[in-house]
C-alpha cells in the first residue's frame, strides 16, 4: 500500500492517466420550491426551531463568498509528474474564518497558497464585507489523518501561512508503519517546535509518539473533544464538544478522532484496531460536522468502513455513536470518504446521512486523476441506486479519475468545486445548482 492507494492502483494509473472520459448530463433542479417548513435559528446554545419560514428561494450563484453564508471550496489538486494524490478544502466562515481542511500532498503546496491568496486579496476584503486580511492568513488548519496525501505540504506551507488560531489534528499516538516517515516527521518536528503553541492535538498517551515511526504509542485520552470553543481558552474544563466558531451560530463541531466518538459529553474508544495497516490509519480520520442553520455537511477525511481485517469499520460506529447528528433528515451534503473508494460509504453510513425519503441530498469527493478507479463504481452505485439522492441529487467530483464509475447522478467539474448556503443556511448552492436543506 502507498498512501492509502494500492501497490496495484498505482501501476494501474501510468496505463490509465491517458484516458479520459466524462459523466452522461444530467438535468439541474429548479433553484426555487414552495414548501414551507419550519425556520431555524442559531446561537450558542445550539440550533432550534423558529417557526415557519416561506418559500425557498436560492436566487442567483453566489458565485464567491458572501458575509453571513458559509462557503466551501474543494481544491483541484495536480497529480503533476510524480502522479501524488492529494486532497485539500477550505472552508470559509460566515465571518470569513478560514479552516484549511488538509494540505495536499508534498508538491501541492503552491496551490493552496494561491487559492488562501485569491480569497484574502481579491474576496474577503473590506469592499465585500469581510474586515482586512493578510495575504497567507488562515485562523485554523485542520489534519484529517496522517496519510501523505493529507499533510505532504504542511512543512512547506508552515513558514508561509499566517496561521492565527491553531493546527487541530488526532494527536501523535497511534502511528504506525502506514504513514510517510518523511512527511510525518516534518510536520511532528513543525509542531512540536516553532509551532507548539498552535498545537491543538485532540487525543494524547503517555508518552505520545515521537516525531518518528518507531513503534506505538497508544491513545489514552481524547480530551481534545470536549474543549468547547477551540479558541476560547476559558471554557476547556467545561467538558462542553469541541467546536470552532464560524460566525452568526455557524460552527464545526469536532465529533470524533483516532477511533474514539463523541457519546453524548464523553469520548469513547471504538474496538481496538492495530497500527500495522496502511488504511488503519484511515480510521483515525477526524470526524467533523458543520452546522449554519439548517444546513448540514459532514466530513470525515478517509475514514474506513468495509470491516476488512485492515479497514476497521469506523463509519458504523460513528453512525452508532452520534444519532443526533444524522436524525430528522439526514446530512444536506456528506463530502464521502477516501475519495469515494470502495474502503468506505458503507450501508449503514449511506443509510444514515442519506435515508431513502425521496429528499434532495449531495455528495461531494476530492479526486485527482492519481487516485485511479475513483470513485469506484461500488461507491457511486450505494449512493445513487434507488434514487437515494432524491430528485436531482449528485455525487459531485472535482476529477474522475482514470477507470472511474460512471453514472447519470455523477457530475465531474473537472476542477474546484464549490458549496455554499443561501439564506441563511436555508438551502445551498453546489456545483451550480441550488438545493433547499432537508432539515428546513
Amino acid at each position: 500500500m502507498l498512501f492509502g492507494v494500492s501497490v496495484r492502483e498505482h501501476i494501474l494509473l501510468f496505463a490509465a492517466l491517458v484516458l479520459t472520459a466524462c459523466p452522461p448530463p444530467i438535468s439541474t433542479p429548479d433553484a426555487a420550491t414552495t414548501i414551507e417548513d419550519a425556520g431555524i435559528s442559531s446561537s450558542d446554545a445550539g440550533t432550534s426551531d423558529a417557526g415557519t419560514r416561506g418559500p425557498f428561494d436560492a436566487g442567483t450563484d453566489p458565485g464567491a463568498p458572501t458575509p453571513g453564508e458559509l462557503t466551501f471550496w474543494q481544491l483541484d489538486l495536480p497529480p503533476g509528474p510524480l502522479a501524488r494524490t492529494g486532497e485539500a478544502g477550505i472552508l470559509i466562515g460566515t465571518d470569513g474564518t478560514l479552516v484549511l481542511i488538509d494540505v495536499g500532498n508534498s508538491n501541492h503546496d503552491d496551490e493552496i497558497l494561491a487559492a488562501v491568496s485569491e480569497l484574502n486579496t481579491q474576496l474577503l476584503t473590506p469592499g465585500r464585507g469581510y474586515r482586512q486580511r493578510a495575504e497567507f492568513e488562515v485562523e485554523y488548519v485542520l489534519l484529517t489523518h496522517f496519510h501523505a496525501d493529507h499533510i505532504g505540504s504542511f512543512d512547506a506551507l508552515a513558514s508561509q501561512l499566517n496561521i492565527t488560531r491553531g493546527v487541530v489534528h488526532r494527536g501523535f499516538v497511534d502511528v504506525g508503519p502506514g504513514t510517510n516517515e518523511t512527511d510525518f516527521s516534518a510536520m511532528c518536528t513543525q509542531l512540536t517546535g516553532t509551532l507548539a503553541a498552535k498545537n491543538l492535538a485532540l487525543c494524547t498517551g503517555s508518552p505520545s509518539s515521537p516525531c518518528t515511526i518507531s513503534g506505538r504509542a497508544p491513545a489514552t485520552s481524547c480530551a481534545g473533544l470536549t474543549r468547547g470553543e477551540l479558541f476560547d481558552v476559558t471554557d476547556d474544563a467545561s467538558g462542553d464538544p469541541s467546536f470552532i466558531d464560524l460566525g452568526n451560530g455557524a460552527r464545526l463541531e469536532l465529533l470524533g478522532a483516532n477511533g474514539f466518538m463523541l457519546q453524548g459529553r464523553t469520548p469513547v474508544a471504538s474496538a481496538a484496531f492495530g497500527v500495522t495497516d496502511v488504511n488503519e490509519e484511515n480510521a483515525r480520520s477526524l470526524v467533523m460536522l458543520v452546522r449554519h442553520g439548517a444546513f448540514r455537511f459532514l466530513l470525515a477525511g478517509d475514514l474506513s468502513g468495509s470491516g476488512q481485517p485492515t479497514e476497521p469499520d469506523l463509519e458504523s460506529f460513528v453512525v452508532n455513536s452520534a444519532p443526533d447528528v444524522f436524525a430528522n433528515g439526514g446530512i444536506d451534503v456528506t463530502h464521502a470518504n477516501h475519495h469515494a473508494r470502495k474502503t468506505s460509504s458503507n450501508a449503514n453510513w449511506v443509510n444514515a446521512t442519506a435515508p431513502s425519503d425521496g429528499k434532495t441530498r449531495n455528495v461531494l469527493a476530492g479526486i485527482n486523476a492519481a487516485y485511479v478507479n475513483s470513485p469506484h463504481q461500488e461507491t457511486l452505485d450505494a449512493w445513487t441506486n434507488g434514487a437515494r439522492l432524491g430528485p436531482g441529487g449528485r455525487l459531485v467530483v472535482t476529477h474522475r479519475a482514470p477507470l472511474g464509475g460512471t453514472g447519470t447522478a455523477l457530475l465531474d467539474v473537472n476542477g474546484r468545486a464549490t458549496l455554499q448556503t443561501v439564506e441563511r443556511g436555508g438551502g445551498y448552492w453546489l456545483a451550480g445548482s441550488a438545493y433547499e436543506s432537508v432539515r428546513r
